[in-house]
């Protein structure tokens, strides 16, 4: 699903921008809850919204509203149900999704995210933080959205468990044709993870576009008082002060082998 904002009203500043269909898009903000409640589609915004080319009307949006997931930092924790899959089910009934065969839907919702059957019966507070994540996806994917909205997903986890939640992200979008919008502001996070990248800062739409591209902007984002990634500002410094002939990536190993070839 693409959504295209238009002139979209942001506390009296207007937003133009995109999210693209299909890829991993990026937004690096400073008010994540402000942005969320845009990408959800609140009912009372000034503006134009899009999809898929369509012009939405103000009547029409909670049939869009259905279609977006969201999953935030921290699981939720207002609410009476202890156990993964009483807190699925009850996700089933408040949200009035007509399914035949509930524990089958919230079985195959798990096992897309990789955890089995018998983490029905365990108790959420058990879960690892890794497996809690998992879990929160796979409680949005319940109602089967076309657009995840997922908020620093990878944050506090290791190399190993990013790795893993990543690889169960880029299977839904792949294989289930998902739209995967990740909130963070850690651009270390979105050069790597993000093919498309919104900048929205102060309320303001400072840039948008290829992340590669934007994130290589060291000067940009160092006016906009944003930090750069680890990689791209080592490469920065050794372009600008060393001279040395390296060009941006994504990948430490394909920085050794530009100096092994250049230095």
């Amino acid at each position: 699903m693409e959504i295209i904002f238009s002139n979209y009203d942001l506390k009296q500043e207007k937003l133009d921008f995109t999210i693209k269909d299909n890829v991993f898009n990026g937004i690096y903000t400073d008010n994540n809850d402000e942005v969320i409640e845009i990408l959800n589609l609140k009912n009372n915004y000034q503006g134009k919204i899009f999809i898929n080319g369509k012009e939405i009307l103000k009547e029409d949006i909670n049939t869009y509203k259905r279609k977006i997931g969201i999953v935030k930092e921290r699981i939720d924790r207002n609410y009476y149900q202890n156990k993964v899959y009483e807190l699925m089910y009850y996700e089933i009934r408040r949200k009035g999704l007509k399914i035949n065969n509930p524990k089958k839907k919230i079985i195959d919702a798990l096992r897309i995210v990789g955890l089995t059957e018998e983490y029905l019966n365990r108790y959420i507070n058990t879960l690892s933080t890794s497996e809690r994540k998992l879990f929160q996806i796979a409680l949005c994917l319940i109602k089967n959205p076309e657009v995840i909205i997922i908020e620093e997903p990878f944050k506090e986890f290791d190399k190993k468990e990013t790795k893993r939640i990543y690889m169960f992200l880029q299977k839904i979008k792949e294989r289930y044709n998902k739209t995967i919008i990740i909130i963070s502001n850690d651009t270390n996070t979105l050069y790597k993870y993000t093919n498309h990248l919104v900048i929205i800062k102060n309320n303001k739409l400072l840039i948008e576009g290829d992340t590669y591209s934007i994130i290589n902007r060291v000067d940009f984002l160092n006016k906009n008082n944003i930090e750069s990634p680890e990689i791209v500002y080592f490469t920065y410094i050794a372009k600008k002060q060393k001279n040395v002939k390296i060009d941006y990536h994504k990948d430490i190993r394909d920085i050794i082998k530009d100096i092994y070839k250049h230095v």
